[in-house]
């Protein structure tokens, strides 16, 4: 290459590389702690604003995004790689990353709650959030949406099940339903359900029974097939459904996602990660993979929740 086509290359990347960078400085601006006072305790939020948020038009979608067990908010925002960010400007929509107590969602029951030395009230702690952004931001209150990774899915169902009048959809990653909300969640008002689990996942299996972490039991989840069954069922969905196959990437996975949408209330879908692990889709390998397992790289965990909550419309869509 001729060396003046190589200073031109040079410049090029530079200047690509200044704005990405600007990018980045820019979204961290937008990135911003809060706190709020539940129950005696400072909980800590992060909470982004999408870009150009005064010249959006009407009230804007929710997203929490909640992290997994030992993890932080913090960590979240690394281990998705600031995805989410990036898709709020783009779509408009307001991003909520709460932190846990000791890094440990406490809902009320279940083994890893029982055990806890200080419980408190997350419950409440979720609703007294909403309460809080819906009163100061321009955010739709029949579009909130939830999801996380591991507890955080755990999180997410929770939410689905216990505050169904508040959530409208949710995408657990890496989590069947756990046993101790199997109840709860059979019945109630439909909530689109969009579910993300690898078939290697060595911390929580796919086809159900005991969760297992640095040879800890942490309680049962119920398989990935029953739990889609009993959200179908709740949603009101025929056995009708679509699948494609993803598989472009040489990664050692494959990912399946099979959807129903002929529903009364809301769609289910569920991304059959085939050769995936504990590990959010193109995140980050945040552990080895010998303890966690691969990271797909056939989807994005990030853009697939987002492309699910959107097909949930003002008016009443029922996602897709």
């Amino acid at each position: 290459m001729p060396s003046f086509a190589r200073k031109r290359v040079a410049a090029l990347a530079f200047g690509l590389a200044v704005v990405a960078g600007a990018a980045a400085e820019a979204q961290l601006m937008r990135l911003r702690t809060r706190t709020l006072v539940h129950d005696g305790l400072n909980r800590e939020y992060l909470l982004y604003t999408p870009r150009l948020a005064r010249r959006l038009p009407g009230r804007r979608p929710l997203v929490l995004v909640l992290h997994g067990g030992g993890g932080t908010h913090r960590g979240t925002v690394r281990n998705t790689r600031r995805k989410f960010h990036q898709l709020a400007d783009q779509h408009g929509f307001y991003i909520v990353y709460p932190n846990a107590v000791d890094k440990t969602w406490d809902f009320g029951e279940g083994k890893v709650s029982e055990a806890l030395e200080r419980r408190v009230d997350d419950l409440g702690f979720y609703s007294r959030l909403l309460d809080r952004l819906l009163a100061e931001l321009p955010i739709d209150s029949g579009r909130v949406f939830a999801t996380g990774i591991s507890r955080g899915g755990q999180a997410s169902y929770f939410l689905a099940c216990r505050m169904a009048e508040r959530i409208r959809a949710i995408a657990p990653v890496t989590m069947p339903l756990p046993a101790f909300l199997e109840e709860d969640c059979r019945r109630g008002p439909p909530v689109g359900v969009a579910i993300l689990n690898g078939t290697e996942d060595p911390v929580v299996p796919y086809d159900g029974g005991q969760i297992t972490l640095f040879r800890q039991r942490r309680g049962h989840v119920l398989s990935t097939d029953a739990t889609v069954r009993l959200w179908r069922v709740r949603n009101g969905c025929t056995a009708e459904s679509e699948s494609r196959t993803l598989d472009a990437v040489d990664d050692g996975t494959a990912v399946t996602r099979t959807a129903w949408t002929d529903c009364a209330g809301a769609a289910v879908v569920l991304y059959r990660i085939e050769g995936g692990g504990h590990t959010w889709p193109s995140g980050s390998q945040y552990l080895p993979e010998v303890l966690v397992g691969r990271v797909t790289r056939e989807i994005d965990g990030a853009v697939e929740a987002w492309s699910f909550f959107s097909g949930f419309e003002a008016a009443g869509g029922h996602g897709r």
